[in-house]
């Protein structure tokens, strides 16, 4: 891509296409374009791929959100294809436009329009403290996913940054919480969607709040472990994120989170990208095209119940 294009719901730094590639060792652009048609070509020559025909663009956000690495952006993107038939639950029949909305009564979740000063995106959710014995955490996955696939689309960034507000966090909400669920989800997002995480944060006020870090430490890898970080009060938070970056609710000079989730969630359910996530609903694998021993060297020690596919 030649520049970053407008975008409703995001700023970008000045330069923040050239920092960004810069970072990863592509100021030099026919270097990029080179490892763009190795990944394109890789992809192309994949059996057991159903869908092959990706915009650039996109492959070239997945390249870059895989650190530059060619042979971790394929790993990756294999991944990707592969959960979509082995995660059913978290990447295929999407219904964004209706299926969402019991979710919004329990929680906001927005994609702040501020990049960080090193080009990181934040993501931040907060809950009302309403209807929390209708939260399904299933599905609170499943948006942040869509949210993550319009960034594969729109956004140019190091990673991001999730910030959690557990002030208004229920026993209906508590009792909701799977360490196994998160865990599967977390890695789908990492390790799938190729999203970096900087840091996670997570609000403390809850009296339930104990109880939410045991889950979480329960869920994280050790390396996701490292990056959360507990904060006792919003002005905390300003120690990470600029304050005039972060939503009225929690001192900030943005919209409030309801305002940036309605923007953002209107963003979702434009025809283009719900058009997009069809389209990677389609993006899964046939295993009957791919050798067994590969499937079992690289997702036998997945998460989850996966079943080993056998090919006669």
């Amino acid at each position: 891509m030649e520049e970053l294009k407008p975008c409703p719901i995001f700023e970008f730094n000045k330069n923040q296409l050239i920092v960004v590639r810069t970072s990863f060792g592509y100021d030099d652009l026919n270097k990029l374009k080179q490892d763009l048609d190795h990944f394109q070509d890789w992809i192309s020559k994949q059996p057991h791929f159903r869908r092959k025909d990706f915009d650039r663009d996109f492959l070239e956000r997945y390249l870059i959100y895989s650190k530059g690495s060619i042979e971790r952006a394929k790993q990756r993107f294999d991944k990707l294809c592969t959960f979509i038939s082995l995660m059913p639950e978290f990447l295929q029949n999407y219904d964004v436009r209706n299926e969402f909305k019991p979710l919004f009564n329990i929680c906001n979740t927005c994609l702040l329009p501020k990049p960080s000063a090193d080009n990181y995106r934040v993501v931040v959710t907060n809950l009302t403290g309403e209807d929390d014995s209708k939260f399904e955490l299933v599905s609170y996955y499943r948006y942040l996913i869509v949210l993550g696939e319009y960034m594969l689309q729109h956004d140019y960034c190091n990673g991001y940054e999730l910030v959690g507000d557990c002030r208004n966090v229920t026993l209906g909400t508590v009792k909701k919480l799977n360490p196994i669920t998160i865990h599967k989800a977390l890695t789908l997002i990492v390790e799938a969607l190729g999203q970096r995480m900087k840091k996670i944060h997570l609000i403390s006020g809850s009296k339930f709040f104990d109880v939410i870090l045991t889950v979480f430490k329960q869920a994280l890898t050790a390396k996701l472990a490292q990056r959360l970080v507990i904060h006792d009060s919003v002005e905390s938070l300003y120690r990470h994120i600029p304050r005039e970056h972060l939503p009225k609710d929690f001192g900030g000079d943005e919209k409030s989170m309801k305002e940036l989730a309605d923007m953002d969630f209107k963003e979702m359910c434009s025809d283009e990208h719900i058009a997009f996530v069809k389209n990677m609903e389609n993006a899964s694998t046939d295993e009957n095209c791919r050798q067994t021993c590969k499937f079992n060297e690289e997702y036998s020690g997945m998460p989850g119940s996966f079943k080993t596919l056998c090919v006669d």
